[in-house]
């Protein structure tokens, strides 16, 4: 009896429109969990590489903010814009985001779309490198969301105050495994807004030997890391790194809720959030690629950028005389100092 009234239940509701819509709702839930249960199962199964606290509101929070709509956002934003529209859209989008129009070198009407005026150059001479030979400079226009020290091996470091991520997750090993006696692994945040110039560039003279790519989700870094942790080692990411005066340092550009197209100047075959790439978190590969003989820079060399904006970490490692010369929540501007190593 009550397999007939399953069955009649069944075939009322796949007979009408109402039914149909009763049925999927009355289904959603039950196939939102399973794919709950799968997504931890497959953050557990690999070994949870990230160092995720959280699985099941990661989860929750890429059905939010997930890839494909960050695909299909990057794509409007490459979309190709008539002349004539161009200085209009871009003034309006300088005047919600807060854009100052007198930095930008060339007429408005020169970029083609709209990711080509984000990630525009400067007109000459308006953000002259502090020389500094034994600190780092700032390598964007942005604000500190923190400084720190790792001081620890698998430590979590603070994303913002009240909340971390794991810098083993992040970089993809852990820095003070390789650490020279009486040096200290430091590292600064620094949060570009969508009305900041985003051009990254290199914050000291250095050796760039190797780039890591973990395809990763892409959640807000505005104001998200204040109430979740371990955004910064899920979300898409390119970490560089290389040798400074003092030792290694790794540059890695973060992407954010929309914005996961990173790129490099001296390696423009390298793509980011690209479709078919599993996220690292998950079990996915990070892609690694080496530079022979590594890439020379000298303090305030062009890097490379966001098509749409994000945030740059530094990790580094640093005699113990060194001391910061910004604050958390400071603004910076690029070629400011961030630190230096005092004698």
């Amino acid at each position: 009896m009550e397999l007939r009234t399953l069955e009649y239940i069944v075939e009322l509701a796949i007979g009408s429109r109402t039914g149909w819509f009763c049925l999927c709702v009355t289904l959603l839930p039950l196939a939102v969990a399973l794919l709950e249960e799968w997504f931890v199962w497959q953050v557990t199964a690999c070994g949870n590489p990230a160092g995720v606290s959280s699985p099941r509101r990661l989860f929750c929070l890429r059905i939010l903010f997930g890839r494909t709509r960050a695909r299909c956002f990057g794509a409007v934003a490459e979309t190709w814009l008539p002349t004539a529209i161009r200085s209009p859209i871009y003034r309006l989008f300088s005047w919600v985001c807060g854009c100052n129009l007198d930095e930008v070198d060339g007429a408005l009407d020169s970029f083609p779309s709209l990711s080509d005026f984000f990630c525009r150059s400067l007109r000459e001479g308006l953000r002259p490198i502090d020389d500094l030979p034994t600190g780092l400079v700032s390598p964007v226009d942005g604000r500190v969301l923190t400084i720190g020290t790792v001081d620890k091996p698998n430590a979590r470091v603070e994303q913002v105050k009240g909340t971390t991520y794991s810098v083993r997750g992040f970089l993809g090993f852990d820095p003070t495994e390789a650490k020279a006696p009486g040096s200290t692994i430091l590292y600064a945040v620094v949060y570009l807004s969508p009305g900041d110039y985003h051009r990254v560039h290199a914050p000291c003279d250095c050796l760039i030997d190797k780039a890591r790519h973990f395809s990763g989700e892409l959640l807000p870094v505005g104001g998200l890391p204040q109430f979740m942790h371990d955004v910064f080692s899920v979300n898409e990411r390119l970490v560089l790194s290389g040798t400074w005066r003092y030792g290694p340092m790794h540059l890695a550009a973060v992407g954010a809720a929309n914005v996961g197209n990173i790129y490099l100047c001296f390696d423009p075959a390298l793509r980011t959030n690209t479709a078919r790439s599993p996220t690292v978190h998950i079990g996915g590969d990070v892609s690694s690629k080496t530079y022979p003989g590594g890439v020379g820079l000298n303090a305030g060399d062009t890097l490379g950028g966001f098509r749409l904006g994000s945030t740059v970490v530094i990790v580094f490692e640093a005699p113990s005389g060194f001391e910061w010369r910004v604050e958390r929540g400071s603004k910076v501007r690029l070629g400011e100092p961030l630190g230096q190593v005092l004698a």
